[in-house]
């Protein structure tokens, strides 16, 4: 009976321990779970789309992501923002016009994967917008000399997208608003 006792004083403190162990990470696995499910449901603009496993969620994330993603792009190749951050001093408009054109094709391709995320009617006004600003910037290189200067290029852009009432990057960008509206349901 004395082995039993001896045995027992020294097993109780590690099955106290292994007890309280067991106890502390079953409550800090409960602590987390409930941490997450609160953080789903107190993000109230987009409750709507929290289901049981939060598939819905993520898609809503997603879909937002893409069109920040797209807004971005559709900026990036306005023809006002696009002259003013390819336009280097001693460009001839020959070499502004081959950078443009690279800069609109090359972020297109960057975000093409996105358009997974995006409505139909989204998608098909970015192609649109970028099919018309690759037109409207070859158009008006075409329509320099051989020694025109950048800044000739650049003034000759301008004036065009002045005349414009509704560039096909800001349609595509309302499109895109509209979408994060319904994602969001913002009244």
């Amino acid at each position: 009976m004395q082995d039993f006792i001896s045995i027992l004083i020294g097993i109780l403190p590690v099955l106290i321990v292994v007890g309280a162990s067991l106890y502390i990470f079953h409550e800090g696995m409960r602590f987390i779970e409930r941490r997450d499910t609160n953080r789903q449901v107190s993000m109230p603009s987009i409750t709507h789309h929290v289901d049981k496993d939060g598939k819905a969620f993520q898609l809503a994330q997603l879909e937002l992501q893409a069109a920040e993603r797209f807004a971005l792009y559709l900026e990036r190749i306005s023809p006002d923002r696009l002259v003013m951050r390819l336009h280097q001093n001693g460009m001839s408009a020959k070499m502004l016009q081959t950078e443009m054109l690279r800069a609109i094709r090359e972020e297109f391709d960057h975000n093409l994967s996105q358009q997974v995320y995006l409505t139909d009617p989204a998608w098909k006004l970015i192609k649109e917008a970028n099919t018309e600003m690759v037109t409207f910037i070859s158009k008006m290189g075409e329509t320099m000399r051989d020694n025109s200067t950048g800044i000739d290029l650049s003034r000759k852009i301008f004036e065009a997208a002045s005349r414009v009432e509704n560039l096909p990057t800001d349609i595509a960008l309302r499109q895109i608003r509209k979408d994060c509206q319904r994602i969001l349901k913002v009244e």
